[in-house]
């Protein structure tokens, strides 16, 4: 039963993710009716033979429950997808819809993309703490990650003094590591590896962070790690920086760029480098927008 309820019910998901999400109130109709009608074919065959109408009536609402429920997870993982491919703007999309409908995961995947913006998306400091903020207040883990990363990028935050705002920084990124959140291994990592609050520099151990967060796909985690591996292996740091770039990171896309254009790693090429170095200038990275011309006058 439940292996042909997930196949079905996986099918319907992906064909409600295609849907125009602006009309709410009718989607959520034609989300109901199709998996009512989708439950009331399977019910009738596995659980054929009870003996009324409303013993039939009961497995039937609780399948419908679980399938609802699954909504927000499957259209947070199609915005995975989406960043995973560059189309950040799009995810961004599938964000709100699921923000509306208080998916904390997707709260912190905003609010991180706006930390930094991406390509297609615009950098937007105060909305991405106000998500952390509010997340963090709503008991997600993954938000207390990013809110550490929101308080460490302001150096002069109107909260606090820059002691105060570094060992809060550090306390939100341990207890959000703690849980494995990817956001607050990235985020403890960095803290690690700068000695934020005072502490000795430990490189080694924010390498391990960023790699466990690498692992779990976060960007500036392999982007950091493309830095980590820029002095002693080339390729391997492009291979880092190809994999952020890809998620429309603005800095990881400049490296990529600077690789082609010095031959780090790859083939000297400067068609691939001006590629890149463009997409980068279109997420506004600086270092893009001085390198270009230079670049393009070789």
């Amino acid at each position: 039963m439940s292996s042909l309820l997930t196949q079905n019910a996986e099918a319907l998901l992906r064909k409600l993710i295609l849907l125009d999400m602006n009309d709410v109130a009718n989607n959520r109709r034609q989300l109901l009716s199709s998996f009512y009608g989708m439950m009331l074919f399977l019910i009738k065959r596995l659980i054929k033979g009870c003996a009324s109408a409303s013993q039939n009536r009961y497995p039937q609402i609780l399948v419908l429950q679980r399938l609802i429920a699954n909504m927000p997870a499957a259209l947070y993982r199609h915005a995975l997808v989406l960043v995973s491919s560059g189309q950040c703007a799009t995810a961004m999309i599938r964000l709100n819809q699921n923000i509306f409908r208080g998916h904390l995961p997707s709260r912190a995947l905003k609010a991180w993309m706006l930390l930094d913006g991406r390509e297609g998306v615009a950098k937007n400091y105060d909305k991405a703490i106000i998500l952390a903020r509010e997340g963090v207040r709503l008991g997600c883990h993954h938000c207390l990650g990013v809110l550490a990363c929101c308080y460490h990028y302001q150096g002069n935050h109107r909260d606090c003094g820059i002691r105060q705002k570094a060992m809060r920084s550090l306390e939100l990124a341990h207890k959000s590591s703690d849980t494995g959140s990817r956001y607050g291994q990235y985020a403890l990592g960095k803290f690690l590896r700068d000695g934020i609050g005072g502490q000795e520099k430990k490189i080694n151990q924010a390498v391990a962070l960023f790699q466990l967060a690498a692992k779990q796909g976060l960007d500036r985690a392999q982007f950091e790690l493309g830095l980590a591996f820029h002095a002693q292996d080339r390729a391997e740091a492009l291979r880092w920086y190809q994999l952020a770039a890809a998620q429309g990171h603005p800095e990881a896309m400049y490296g990529v760029a600077y690789c082609y254009d010095k031959g780090e790693g790859v083939a000297v090429n400067y068609t691939e480098a001006i590629w890149w170095l463009q997409r980068a200038q279109a997420a506004n990275c600086v270092n893009a927008q001085l390198d270009l011309l230079d670049c393009v006058r070789k």
